[in-house]
This record gives C-alpha cells, sequence and structure tokens, in this order.
C-alpha cells in the first residue's frame, strides 16, 4: 500500500502494557498495516471526533468516497462494494475508522445511508 508523503515525522516512544501491546500488535496484523500506522489512525480518530480534524468530501465516483484529511494533507478513499455496501477506509484498512465517521457526517454520506446505498458499521 503507497502511503501519501507525511511531511516532517517526529519518533515518539511509548510506554504499553503487554496486554495493550499484544491487542495493538493482533489488529495490525488482521488490518495488515504496522503498530505505527495503527496507531497513527487511532489518534487521527481522537482528532476527528474531538474536532482537530477536518474531512472534507472531495468526490464520488463509482462506489468510491474520496474525501480529504486536513491533518493528512491527503485524500483517502473509502469504498463500498455489491451486495454489502459497507463503507471500507483504504488507508487505515478498516470498516470502523476516523475516516469513515467522519465521512457519516457528511450530507452526502448521510443522504446515501438513508436511501440504502450504503452502509456504515
Amino acid at each position: 500500500m503507497v502511503r501519501p508523503s507525511k511531511g516532517r515525522t517526529r519518533r515518539w516512544s511509548v510506554r504499553l502494557r503487554a496486554e495493550i501491546d499484544e491487542l495493538l500488535e493482533r489488529v495490525a496484523e488482521e488490518r495488515g498495516i504496522s503498530k505505527n500506522d495503527l496507531l497513527e489512525a487511532i489518534i487521527l480518530e481522537w482528532a476527528y471526533q474531538n474536532g482537530y480534524n477536518k474531512i472534507l468530501h472531495f468526490n464520488f465516483r463509482n462506489n468510491t468516497i474520496t474525501v480529504w484529511d486536513s491533518l493528512l494533507n491527503a485524500t483517502v478513499d473509502l469504498v463500498y462494494e455489491e451486495p454489502e455496501k459497507i463503507l471500507y477506509c483504504t488507508y487505515c484498512r478498516s470498516t470502523k475508522c476516523g475516516h469513515i465517521w467522519a465521512a457519516s457526517r457528511l450530507p452526502e454520506v448521510r443522504e446515501k445511508v438513508r436511501r440504502g446505498e450504503l452502509f456504515i458499521e
């Protein structure tokens, strides 16, 4: 998976209890991403839910909703396929993440959910 350029990054050290580290390892492996990418997704989700990031609708095409993530300074694709029509984030590799949470608040996405054209877990 190709990630957009993140610009300048900073290195942090975090001490975790063994149980939390094992949980992060398992979830990251299930998603096929690194623990660092999983932690970034968790922090981004917190930022969305607490008003520190803006997700703007960018485009609908076929079964893809592209949104602009201002913290990543990048577009993120959310896809849904027939017959399930469940929204999936290609960046976080998940059906439940901050991008989907934020996109679910966009009027265009709410309308698609209302009409049964897509579902959000």
